[in-house]
């Protein structure tokens, strides 16, 4: 989903004075943490994990209003994992040479309070194609990013929406 220009001034001027487009958070926590990313035994690519990490926390840093803390000092741990990892066949030319492909991703993420010691509400799972084309060997990296960051935003959204009584939205 693009957002427009003007929708991004608009917020960024107005967290000047005091707005806020954070997501909810359980109430009392004060800190969340982001454990490494560990990556499902099916899942054959190496790597994953640490984008798949720095990408979630830079959902929290863009989404929570909460500090980022070490996962040990944390109220709050995000914990997540890779399910999925694959590559397809794209788009060819008349001499059926590939010149276009896409990547996919899949993982899971669940909330977990260390204070009550229990995650909060259910798991969430993400997944997204990203596609490239292949006339520059850089593109599936960029591909790979573009799929790691909308899969953690979206696992962030997610784990943060309110879940119950207990939810206060900031």
């Amino acid at each position: 989903m693009r957002v427009p220009v003007v929708v991004w001034l608009a917020l960024a001027g107005s967290s000047a004075c005091g707005w806020h487009a954070g997501v909810g958070t359980p109430a009392g926590a004060h800190t969340v943490g982001v454990e490494a990313v560990v990556r499902e035994g099916k899942v054959l690519e190496r790597g994953l994990e640490p984008e798949l990490t720095n990408a979630l926390s830079e959902a929290v840093v863009d989404w929570v209003d909460l500090p980022l803390v070490a996962p040990a000092e944390a109220d709050l741990v995000v914990r997540g994992e890779v399910l999925e990892y694959r590559r397809r066949g794209g788009v060819r030319t008349r001499n059926n040479e590939l010149v276009e492909t896409a990547v996919f991703v899949r993982a899971r993420a669940e909330l977990f309070d260390r204070r009550r010691g229990h995650a909060v509400g259910e798991p969430v799972n993400a997944q997204e194609w990203s596609g490239f084309a292949l006339d520059d060997p850089s593109n599936e990296d960029a591909a790979r990013q573009r799929a790691l960051r909308h899969v953690a935003v979206s696992l962030i959204l997610g784990l943060f929406e309110p879940h119950d009584s207990e939810a206060e939205v900031h």
